[in-house]
């Protein structure tokens, strides 16, 4: 399920990273990231696919750039609390901090961003993510490491 942005949807996504990455590193919030790619771009994408993701189904994102530390991204109108987790390689998988708890947020999507284009490849409840048989260390330290095939799948509908 791809969802395109606009140039001045993507635009926004980047001042709203670098203005996070700014109050957040200022605050003491520690970086978690689990690549070695550039922190703004890391931010921007993770923007985007929050925007991408509202603008799919309707929803608000929180545009705030307080620090914050984990929590939901978006809350779907069912109330069910939702993480998206973003990347720009194709083969992504869904990466979780180590430190999560199921009772963090409900759902995690796995978002894979090309250019201002935000495909969502799929999503697994929270419950079924934050088990030891995901945990792995692909070098950047121990997390939850979830793929492709183990998402479940977006149903397309004719833009509704």
């Amino acid at each position: 399920m791809i969802v395109s942005m606009s140039p001045p949807e993507s635009a926004m996504a980047l001042t709203l990273a670098v203005m996070r990455q700014t109050n957040s590193r200022a605050s003491g919030v520690v970086n978690k990231q689990m690549s070695k790619q550039n922190p703004i771009e890391i931010e921007r994408d993770g923007v985007l696919s929050e925007m991408a993701f509202g603008k799919r189904f309707n929803l608000y994102p929180d545009f705030s750039v307080h620090p914050r530390k984990g929590g939901a991204d978006l809350i779907t109108h069912q109330g069910l609390r939702v993480d998206i987790k973003a990347t720009r390689y194709k083969s992504g998988r869904l990466l979780i901090h180590i430190d999560k708890t199921v009772e963090d947020v409900d759902i995690y999507v796995l978002a894979i961003i090309d250019g201002d284009d935000v495909d969502f490849v799929g999503y697994i409840k929270s419950a079924d993510a934050i088990k030891q048989e995901y945990v792995k260390d692909l070098g950047y330290g121990v997390g939850y490491v979830i793929e492709q095939t183990s998402l479940t799948k977006f149903k397309e509908s004719n833009g509704n």
